[in-house]
């Protein structure tokens, strides 16, 4: 990946990936070398380690992931459940499509329950409710733009209960000072907004970019 500005001082960050972070298969760092030799974005190992832990204890029946990437985030999480079901969402079916490979290589693909989806994410959203409208565990790693629909979407149809895990809600610190002119500075803005004023409580984890979890509240 190309660099971007962490939250951390100077090297702290990839020491923390490097060296502090448990990682249960070898094949973690395998992906992260290849997302940043080919420019993918995907979650820090840090990150990584706090949602596999968080998905053991909420031990959700059907898990959404918007973003698959190259399926780092999915199989983090599906280590951490691997009991539970994941339906995953990118339109970039060839780079997704390395989620299998490596869980193969990881050697867990017979054990864990990952259906892909090539789509659009609102598209998704819009003409497949069938699909994730059951789902329990909602993880949001996808265009910064479309994060304050998708909030909207899913915080309305959500059953009571339902936990969402949004990442970059740090935005590379940019939530400091953010630039009017872009619109993923503002999205990420808005969607701090909603949920502030909308989500009874909420956790901000200060890892990678800033990883937000939060409930909806059970009737």
């Amino acid at each position: 990946m190309k660099p971007r500005p962490s939250i951390y001082i100077p090297e702290l960050e990839s020491f923390i990936d490097s060296s502090l972070v448990y990682k249960p298969s070898p094949i973690f760092s395998e992906m992260e070398a290849y997302a940043k030799e080919k420019n993918i974005p995907i979650v820090t190992a840090a990150t990584g380690a706090v949602m596999s832990h968080l998905v053991s204890l909420l031990s959700p029946n059907q898990v959404l992931e918007l973003g698959t990437g190259l399926g780092y985030s999915t199989l983090w999480m599906a280590v951490g459940s691997p009991n539970s079901q994941f339906i995953t969402v990118d339109r970039h079916e060839e780079q997704a499509s390395l989620l299998d490979e490596y869980a193969k290589k990881m050697g867990i693909w017979e054990q864990i329950h990952v259906k892909r989806i090539t789509a659009s994410v609102m598209e998704f959203l819009s003409e497949r409710r069938d699909l994730w409208l059951e789902s329990d565990l909602f993880f949001v790693d996808c265009d910064k733009i479309t994060y304050p629909e998708i909030f909207r979407i899913l915080w309305a149809e959500a059953k009571p209960g339902s936990s969402f895990l949004f990442d970059n809600m740090l935005w590379h610190g940019r939530v400091l000072h953010p630039d009017p002119k872009k619109p993923s500075d503002l999205a990420v803005m808005s969607l701090w907004d909603e949920v502030k004023s909308q989500v009874s409580s909420y956790t901000l984890y200060p890892v990678g970019d800033g990883l937000l979890f939060f409930q909806k509240d059970k009737k």
